[in-house]
């Protein structure tokens, strides 16, 4: 090497740099240019994964804003039922219902579960859920235009009342036909429950009929009522109503130690507050279920004095007029 020209060895330091850079190239720049084209498929590849990704996280945003509206959907139309038909609160419903609207004269009530079609699946198999409904029977009276009516011991007849029941009784006998007596009430009021009731919750509450009958002068109304309900597997939503016929809302603290179902014919339970009271002509055929034992007894046996109706009303008899003034001085000085 020492032998070597400065020509020669310049040569062989340009031959050296040139084998230097052609061996860089190769394994150098060569080797970075694949890797980039490698590098841009994957980065294409990752985009290509990005946009589908993002076009999933799209569609499950949407998917799930769809899902929450069908839940709520599903939500409402449950509560467009009622949740649970419970007859003693759908009972008191009702009951309350006429007595506020004038008609307490309650003769009976009825409440029984109605089967309704099952529910099959598009596959054919049957549905665990499925719709319930109860129909309640009420049947209430008028009076008769002439009895006296009773109701909740009004008037009272316990041994615990202010006025003796005899006097009561004599009262009343006098009462009959007289004043307020001879207003025929209950049809009217029968008919403004029915309508309250129809209209206070139209998706599930229907009244299928009425009907009135004329009975011993006075009328028996009736009418049937369906509650429509759900039976829920998988209930979506939680009824929160507080609506009379889904809560029980009368009273819980009733002290019934004496008892009070059924009225025997003579109570001598000391704790009954109908203790004392005889329960006189219960079976007679005239019987009014609108009014109070005695005044349904005073009413029989003014009946059988007068012999007739037209006698007891004493229909067709003229209508006393009242003297004219002049004369009735005149008389006053005679």
């Amino acid at each position: 090497m020492n032998n070597l020209t400065a020509r020669e060895k310049g040569f062989m330091y340009v031959i050296t740099l040139l084998i230097i850079v052609v061996l860089g190239y190769f394994f150098g720049i060569r080797t970075l240019n694949n890797k980039y084209d490698e590098y841009k498929k994957q980065l294409a590849s990752l985009e290509e994964r990005r946009a589908y990704l993002e076009q999933i996280r799209a569609n499950n945003a949407e998917m799930e804003t769809e899902i929450t509206a069908l839940i709520e959907a599903n939500k409402k139309l449950e509560l467009s039922f009622i949740d649970q038909l419970d007859s003693e609160s759908i009972e008191q419903y009702v009951l309350k219902t006429f007595e506020q609207a004038g008609c307490p004269y309650l003769k009976g009530i009825t409440a029984t579960d109605v089967g309704m079609p099952g529910v099959a699946y598009p596959d054919g198999t049957p549905s665990p859920d499925g719709l319930v409904s109860l129909l309640v029977t009420v049947s209430y009276v008028t009076t008769d235009g002439y009895t006296v009516p009773g109701y909740n011991r009004n008037p009272d007849f316990t041994p615990g009342a202010e006025t003796p029941p005899a006097e009561t009784a004599l009262a009343m006998k006098d009462q009959m036909g007289q004043g307020d007596n001879l207003k025929r009430i209950g049809y009217d009021e029968f008919i403004k429950a029915v309508k309250k009731i129809n209209s206070d919750n139209t998706n599930c509450i229907k009244v299928n009929d009425i009907e009135a009958t004329s009975i011993n002068g006075y009328m028996e109304l009736k009418a049937s009522i369906s509650f429509y309900g759900t039976s829920l597997t998988n209930r979506l939503s939680v009824d929160e109503s507080k609506e009379p016929y889904t809560n029980w809302t009368g009273s819980t603290t009733t002290d019934t130690k004496g008892g009070f179902i059924g009225f025997p014919y003579i109570c001598d339970n000391e704790d009954s507050l109908w203790y004392g009271c005889i329960n006189k002509d219960h079976d007679y055929k005239a019987h009014k279920p609108f009014a109070t034992y005695w005044a349904n007894y005073l009413f029989t046996k003014d009946l059988e004095k007068a012999g007739s109706i037209e006698k007891l009303l004493k229909f067709g008899e003229p209508k006393p007029t009242e003297a004219p003034a002049d004369d009735a001085k005149n008389n006053k000085k005679n």
